[in-house]
């Protein structure tokens, strides 16, 4: 069994924390590059690659469930139970920041008409369930954009859920999910329903759950856990040179090629924290780690508002020392920001529940 089932590795968490920054970086520089703010395009190149962290993400999200519920496969009595601490990780700090910049929207003249106004959308959004980009626009998640990978992390949760109810119903959730991403992937299909599944997306859950099998098991005996951190490290900074000089050598491999890097990355960490070794143990860096589930959330209208307030204060009109105040400015006020609503309302909440006489006992940490 693995040694820790029902732990948070702090190396896992450090990682954590440099994937949320890595996407907080993508869209910011994104931002300060676009027309309508600074029209800076040097911000924008060197994180070019920051989307990264999400295919991190996805391979780090299999391993973590997989760790601290492998005792609950093929145990139909736990479905209760996963259900709920899955729910209770995933939707209050969701809800809260949706809700929170839904109202903002529509209270201004000028973003009314920048959220949607039906409420089945609006219903399917705060659920997460997958949405036709062509209906909804952008990624397919309306008013919280980054939303769209939630909606692939509940699939897995609720892919998982067949684990835990009976092998059977695993082996053929596993085959009609293999059947739709060998027919659908990359080609144009009928359904964004199976355009949503057949992404390359699906296959970083099962890397990470690799992973965490491989760890868990008896056999596995690893002599230089240090090889395969430094090699996923390699393969992660050259996958990202690719992208930040558009060489586009790997183009259609980058996730896939990401998810190997992520996974290795993921598996040198665990065994070196196994052996004594935590790399990334820093209070503050354990603190964004904790807190990188809102950072993630809140970043993208922070990052518009913020700049939106940088311009009525006028500072596009000193150039390029305007555009740098800015994206420092607002990547601190991300982060502090985030940690502030881990530690006055995330974290209290996860307390409550973990506490409360009435719940069950609940794993803090995804």
């Amino acid at each position: 069994m693995h040694k820790r089932r029902c732990s948070l590795y702090k190396s896992l968490q450090a990682g954590r924390a440099l994937a949320a920054i890595f996407v907080l970086l993508f869209h910011l520089g994104g931002a300060i590059a676009a027309g309508k703010y600074f029209g800076f395009t040097a911000f924008e190149i060197p994180f070019s690659f920051g989307s990264a962290g999400v295919e991190f993400f996805f391979v780090l999200s299999g391993f973590i469930i997989l760790t601290a519920h492998r005792c609950d496969i093929f145990s139909p009595d736990k479905l209760a139970s996963y259900i709920k601490k899955r729910l209770i990780r995933i939707y209050p700090t969701y809800w809260i920041i949706f809700l929170g910049v839904y109202f903002l929207a529509i209270s201004s003249n000028t973003l009314r008409n920048s959220v949607p106004h039906d409420l089945f959308i609006l219903l399917k959004s705060l659920l997460l369930i997958p949405q036709d980009k062509n209906v909804v626009g952008g990624c397919g998640a309306p008013v919280i954009i980054v939303a769209w990978t939630l909606q692939y992390e509940m699939f897995f949760y609720c892919f998982f859920i067949f684990m835990i109810l009976s092998r059977w119903l695993s082996v053929i959730a596993g085959f009609v999910v293999l059947y739709i991403y060998i027919n659908y992937s990359g080609n144009l299909s009928p359904s964004y329903l199976l355009a949503f599944v057949s992404k390359d997306y699906i296959l970083l859950f099962a890397m990470g759950m690799g992973i965490s099998a491989i760890c868990a098991s008896k056999k596995a005996v690893i002599d230089n856990p240090m090889f395969y951190l430094s090699t996923g490290v390699v393969l992660f900074l050259f996958i990202a040179l690719d992208t930040v000089l558009q060489l586009q050598l790997l183009c259609g491999q980058i996730t896939i090629l990401y998810g190997v890097a992520s996974s290795m990355i993921i598996f040198g960490l665990v065994q070196l924290e196994d052996a004594g070794h935590v790399i990334g143990g820093n209070r503050w860096l354990q603190l964004l780690g904790d807190s990188s589930y809102a950072l993630y959330l809140i970043h993208y209208p922070l990052i518009s508002a913020l700049c939106k307030l940088s311009l009525f204060r006028k500072l596009d009109t000193i150039g390029i020392i305007g555009a740098l105040i800015t994206f420092v400015f607002i990547f601190f006020a991300c982060l502090i920001s985030s940690a502030v609503f881990h530690l006055m309302l995330e974290k209290p909440f996860h307390a409550y529940i973990r506490n409360h006489p009435l719940k069950t006992k609940y794993i803090g940490q995804q």
